[in-house]
């Protein structure tokens, strides 16, 4: 039980009679006395309310969450006797989560159910466990709060971010997709796919104007395009030792799998296959490409568990690999990091060979600490020092994208949290400009 400011000025009120002893030698005893008597009170008023007041508590939570995302965690409290109560009810939700508040008050008349929720965010991918609730009630006469603990540890999986998919797909209903980072893209009207004939308008190209329709009808008829289906979409992730690298709240391998999930997702919602190959030193997972309905789910048990290793990426492997399996023309995307000298030389051999059978995608995540380092004003020998350090590794970076960009590879280089609306963007565009 825990004491009320009702209590604590009850008892407070006692203690002028101890500095009023040398007026009378009872009035400290009487003091004590008072103490005493309020805290006896105080503790059958505890023990009684705890036994009369009956609360239920229950706690709904999604079994599987997502990473690097806020989740919805709704408890409900329910007063099973006839008096109103003052509660309050704390949640244990795994310390490994970001949860700003997890204490909540509420006023409930008698037999009054009230639902209250918060948030709390997942900043790595696994199996945790919520654990007790627990619930403090206002004694009946407002001396104490009485504590009671209710078993409730539940199981949840993290899981790579689901939320985004659905937050996508309202999004593209509504016509709104630049809210989450993807430029708008069209896809009827440009492409390289005949959709359609209709009349033609001002601005319309006169390259797409149908000669032998217009000369039918007499007035000028354009033909419609819309971007090509059933194309290939490759899924490359790096998980070698640089991308264990924090990048803010997640690592650098958490980015790129939200991204990925996304892009798979939007693929397959234009009609196009999707597959996966993960490598660190060795191949450590493949899902061919395929446009069933099972390919979302063995993705995403492929990538739910994946952890980056502190192990040199073997990018020959990865592309040995592919080019065994990939006999069909594809956009292959790469989640990779070229911070390191070595590792951006192995890439930009490897990766950039891709061409001309396939269109290489490289997509890496900017490092926002290193930026801010050669941007900043240094007032000591040692800031200098990492300034000019700083400055030298994001020069190495920038010309090692060069030198992609220079040899066909198309470039997709955004801030974390910006990644998967980035290479969203990047996917669409090639599909408009018909470049896979």
């Amino acid at each position: 039980m825990a004491p009320t400011g009702v209590l604590i000025g009850v008892l407070l009120a006692a203690t002028p009679l101890f500095a009023l002893g040398a007026v009378h030698p009872m009035l400290p005893v009487l003091g004590v006395g008072v103490m005493l008597g309020a805290l006896a009170v105080a503790g059958i008023d505890g023990r009684t309310s705890r036994a009369r007041d009956v609360l239920e508590v229950e706690r709904r939570v999604p079994p599987v969450l997502s990473l690097g995302t806020p989740n919805r965690v709704d408890l409900t409290v329910r007063n099973r006797s006839g008096r109103p109560l003052h509660v309050l009810v704390k949640d244990d939700p795994p310390p490994e989560f970001e949860t700003p508040e997890r204490k909540h008050g509420m006023r409930l008349h008698g037999w009054e159910h009230a639902r209250v929720s918060y948030l709390t965010t997942p900043h790595r991918r696994g199996d945790y466990e919520f654990g007790d609730l627990h619930v403090r009630g206002l004694s009946r006469l407002r001396l104490v709060w009485w504590q009671k603990d209710v078993a409730a540890a539940e199981a949840v999986c993290v899981y790579p971010n689901l939320q985004q998919l659905s937050e996508f797909d309202v999004l593209a209903r509504r016509g709104r997709l630049q809210e989450i980072g993807v430029r708008a893209a069209r896809a009827r009207g440009e492409g390289t796919e005949f959709e359609s004939l209709r009349e033609y308008v001002p601005d319309d190209s006169f390259r797409h104007i149908d000669w032998k329709a217009t000369a039918r009808r007499g007035s000028p008829i354009t033909r419609q395009y819309q971007v090509e289906r059933n194309q290939t979409v490759l899924i490359l992730i790096d998980a070698g030792r640089m991308m264990a690298a924090r990048a803010g709240e997640m690592t650098r391998v958490d980015y790129s799998i939200n991204a990925a999930l996304m892009l798979a997702h939007v693929a397959r919602r234009l009609g196009d296959t999707v597959g996966l190959l993960v490598f660190s030193d060795r191949i450590k997972s493949f899902v061919p490409p395929s446009r069933g309905g099972g390919q979302a789910e063995r993705m995403l048990e492929e990538l739910y568990a994946l952890e980056a290793e502190l192990v040199e990426p073997d990018y020959r492997a990865a592309v040995t690999f592919l080019r065994a399996r990939a006999r069909k023309r594809a956009m292959i995307c790469a989640f990779t990091d070229l911070v390191d000298p070595e590792v951006s030389a192995r890439a930009l051999s490897y990766l950039s060979s891709l061409r001309p059978e396939h269109l290489p995608l490289v997509a890496t995540i900017r490092d926002e600490e290193i930026e801010a380092l050669a941007d900043a004003v240094p007032r000591t020998r040692e800031g200098a020092y990492e300034k000019a350090l700083a400055s030298r590794t994001l020069a190495q970076r920038e010309l090692a994208l060069a030198r992609l960009c220079s040899r066909g590879v198309v470039i997709c280089d955004a801030r974390p949290g910006d990644l998967a609306g980035a290479v969203i963007s990047s996917y669409l565009g090639i599909k408009r400009r018909g470049q896979l």
